[in-house]
């Protein structure tokens, strides 16, 4: 979808990425091998984005798996802070896009405010800004919408 649209616009494109949908996208973008499947992505899309917006993102897991088992929290492709998808994700820096962003609150009842690491769960190393805003998980999603479009709109192309 990332190419799709940045061909048809002939320009770089913005990306929000919302709770799981962080990790998910951020793994598109940096492109490389599948960590269950082996499955070769293609080569990493940073390129093809200016602005990348995690909010209330699962970047470093969830709370929520203490233990790795089977299911989201497994230690393959789950959830849990140190799975082998979580680590891949993590393991390079600065690949999401030009400016990279990360909203968050210590309210997060879905993804937490930290993980069983004792890391912050939504953040992500080497990111231009992060913003910790109040309230529940999907109070951080729906009362930035303002913030998250001028993040976005501040560093366009």
């Amino acid at each position: 979808m990332i190419q799709v649209v940045a061909a048809f616009t002939r320009r770089k494109v913005d990306v929000i990425g919302y709770s799981l949908g962080s990790p998910v996208s951020r793994k598109a973008i940096m492109g490389g091998a599948c960590v269950d499947t082996g499955e070769n992505l293609g080569p990493p899309l940073t390129a093809l984005i200016d602005t990348y917006v995690s909010v209330a993102g699962a970047n470093r897991g969830s709370f929520l798996c203490a233990l790795p088992f089977p299911g989201a929290c497994n230690a393959n492709n789950g959830l849990s802070c140190n799975s082998r998808y979580i680590q891949d994700i993590n393991s390079r820096q600065r690949y999401e896009g030009k400016y990279i962003f990360s909203i968050y609150g210590p309210g997060d009842d879905k993804v937490g405010f930290r993980n069983t690491c004792g890391q912050l769960t939504s953040q992500i190393a080497g990111a231009n800004g992060e913003y910790e805003k109040p309230g529940n998980h999907d109070d951080v999603i729906i009362k930035t919408a303002g913030m998250q479009f001028n993040l976005i709109d501040k560093h366009s192309p």
